[in-house]
């Protein structure tokens, strides 16, 4: 059997989720327009 290596990226996801609730909060900021980076701990 071969292995197979899966890498599955969720920062843009993780991004999009965030937009999305700060837009039902009520900012007018879509932070899905401007360039981001995922820092992380």
């Amino acid at each position: 059997m071969v292995r197979q290596i899966l890498h599955i990226d969720v920062n843009n996801a993780f991004l999009s989720w965030s937009a999305i609730e700060m837009l039902k909060a009520g900012k007018s900021l879509d932070i899905r327009t401007i360039p981001a980076i995922i820092r992380r701990r």
